[in-house]
């Protein structure tokens, strides 16, 4: 059966975080540091729940695409391992595996989550200057992020896309820079809307609408849109070039009519929205019980879609919410 909310949405890719900390303290995510604050999670979802869980999204109701975010996904400790547990699933069920990283731990990585089935990779890359980097992220990992992006695009994943979080007087004079650096390879470059969460001090003096990138970017290159419905980006064709770049527009322009994404945190909270409030109860709880059946999960999974927002509020109101830590939540 298919994952539908109240607005007959149809629901087919659930994100999914593995951990709640990141080894990062990016100045739009993590300002304050918090992951020094944070100690060890023990209520997170084993590797024997998620796998269960996996499977009765992909075969019960039908979701097409499973992604793993974070925090960072691939600091979790034996975190290959768990991709070659659901690399079986892979073999029974017909659905996309991706990963969101911030590009640090995947180098080494490479090779074996090719080979245990995942086909998409998103990386975070909001600057290509390695001081910025470092003011940007509080560390000094420019290096094996950059080195790891050139050797997911030589390994042949279905899809490789860099995203960077645009934020007025700190990357916004970077635009054309990303375009000319990536410009002959076959990936997808994507500035995001600088968002407000939990702790980030949004301000909307930084803020950065993808109509305002766009132009920036036009200066220089020629841009053709690529027609697609219901996808999260406005995408783009540069030039006559490989590269294409997309712009997801969260605050000036949402796309919440056509959203088709379930997030579930690390916890095993499920999150209608990226921006609205968990639910009251985990996932954990009844994943863990092998008492409760499949078919009960479901149920659960099915009934928290329900209260579900036609749209999420206005920057102005998020920025004043305090359940959407983006560390916690994964993206």
């Amino acid at each position: 059966m298919k994952l539908k909310d109240n607005f007959n949405r149809t629901h087919d890719y659930v994100r999914i975080s593995l951990i709640d900390k990141c080894n990062l303290n990016c100045i739009y995510c993590n300002p304050s540091n918090t992951l020094a604050k944070l100690e060890s999670n023990k209520s997170i979802l084993s590797y024997e729940e998620l796998y269960r869980l996996i499977k009765i999204l992909v075969r019960d109701l039908e979701v097409k695409k499973i992604r793993f975010t974070g925090g960072e996904p691939l600091i979790r400790k034996d975190v290959m391992k768990f991709f070659e547990m659901i690399s079986s699933l892979k073999k029974q069920y017909d659905f996309e595996i991706g990963i969101t990283t911030n590009g640090t731990h995947l180098l080494d990585k490479l090779d074996g989550l090719k080979k245990f089935g995942v086909e998409r990779l998103n990386i975070s890359l909001d600057t290509l200057n390695k001081t910025k980097f470092i003011a940007i992220t509080g560390k000094d990992f420019f290096d094996d992020t950059v080195t790891a992006i050139q050797k997911a695009i030589s390994l042949g994943f279905k899809s490789v896309k860099v995203n960077a979080v645009v934020i007025k007087n700190i990357n916004d004079d970077e635009l054309n820079n990303f375009v000319e650096y990536f410009k002959s390879y076959p990936i997808t470059v994507r500035f995001i809307e600088y968002m407000p969460f939990t702790g980030n001090q949004w301000d909307g003096s930084k803020f950065l609408s993808w109509r305002e990138m766009k132009y920036q970017i036009e200066e220089k290159f020629s841009l053709t849109e690529i027609e697609s419905d219901g996808k999260v980006s406005k995408d783009f064709f540069v030039d006559e070039e490989q590269l294409k770049i997309g712009f997801i527009s969260s605050i000036s322009d949402h796309f919440c009519d056509s959203c088709n994404r379930l997030r579930i945190t690390a916890t095993g909270q499920i999150k209608n929205c990226l921006f609205s409030n968990p639910s009251e109860v985990s996932l954990k709880s009844l994943l863990s019980d092998e008492s409760i059946s499949d078919e009960t999960i479901v149920e659960f999974i099915q009934k928290s879609l329900q209260s579900k927002w036609m749209k999420h509020p206005s920057a102005d109101e998020l920025a004043v919410l305090n359940q959407n830590n983006m560390m916690s939540i994964g993206g």
